[in-house]
């Protein structure tokens, strides 16, 4: 039998965790165990200069990545492939953090790039669904930044945009509900950071396939198609299509909802109430960016790229 394998994220917004036996076939995985964590590592950074991840931060993230540590021996992983993203990437006081990680549970995390994120999340997102021509475009919506990859006539681009759920609700959505004022200047730096971000590989405005991951994108999965708490897994929502008009639906219902109301609604957990507004904001105006009418979710992602990508090397 295979070895066991897991890859680790440390996100903006959450920490996350699989662990998965390579199976038979060349990039298929088995999964036995999937992980997630908020951290919240934001948390405070945009009232303040100083751009280290606080120290309640680092504190709530060991904690989580002690539990981790509990599933890998549960497990007995051979292998773990861990990985920094989002706001870890430059704050001054990374490799404090992951020297930290590594003194206090033996796990090693490597900050990555977010051209190295868009890659490695294409790669675990278009594996899953089968995608293997153009045109398409991956974007992954994250806490702190969104990824995106793109394939059009033959040419890849990777490009990671200052565009995170956590974020943008720190910087934009000052009141509870935001005002009309908050909502049309966050689309308009949506759409000004789109239009910066070099996207503009030819074809790649025009889409017939753009595919959406991250945990906002799950999140409206979950809330248009009623899948229960329990249901929520790669086999279930992998494939999913959510159309843009119903994206631009669901926003105008729970735009004017205060956090307390929007704690109530089916299938959005009280860790991303409080961001789910200007994340399904962010998707609906990449999706009026690459002239989509709808998309296709993935909840296969960074954490599958990771395995995939390691599975057709050293890993065996």
């Amino acid at each position: 039998m295979s070895r066991v394998h897991a890859s680790i994220d440390i996100g903006t917004h959450t920490a996350r965790l699989l662990i998965a036996r390579k199976c038979g076939i060349p990039g298929h995985l088995m999964p036995l165990a999937r992980k997630r964590a908020y951290i919240r590592l934001a948390e405070g950074l945009s009232q303040s200069e100083n751009k280290d991840i606080p120290s309640v931060a680092i504190d709530r993230t060991l904690n989580v990545l002690k539990n981790f540590s509990g599933y890998l021996k549960r497990f007995r992983v051979h292998s773990v492939n861990a990985v920094a993203t989002g706001v870890i990437r430059e704050a001054p006081n990374r490799d404090q953090f992951l020297d930290r990680i590594y003194e206090e549970t033996g796990i090693r995390v490597r900050a990555i790039t977010g051209v190295e994120e868009a890659y490695l999340t294409a790669k675990g997102a278009l594996q899953a669904l089968n995608i293997h021509t153009d045109p398409f475009a991956v974007f992954d919506l994250g806490g702190g930044s969104t990824e995106f990859f793109i394939g059009s006539e033959g040419t890849r681009v990777a490009r990671s945009v200052p565009l995170g759920a956590m974020i943008l609700t720190k910087r934009y959505f000052g009141s509870d509900p935001p005002g009309e004022a908050e909502v049309e200047a966050l689309s308009r730096h949506v759409d000004q950071c789109l239009l910066d971000a070099d996207l503009n590989v030819p074809g790649a405005r025009d889409l017939s396939l753009l595919v959406g991951t991250g945990g906002t994108v799950a999140t409206l999965a979950v809330m248009l198609h009623g899948i229960p708490s329990g249901d929520i897994a790669a086999d279930r929502i992998n494939g999913l299509l959510l159309k843009r008009r119903q994206i631009e639906a669901l926003f105008s219902e729970i735009r004017n909802m205060s956090l307390s109301e929007r704690l109530k609604l089916p299938g959005l957990d009280k860790g991303r109430a409080d961001v789910i507004l200007a994340g399904c904001l962010t998707v609906i105006r990449i999706l009026y960016f690459f002239k989509s009418l709808q998309l296709k979710v993935s909840l296969s992602d960074l954490l599958e790229g990771i395995l995939v990508e390691s599975s057709e090397g050293e890993i065996k």
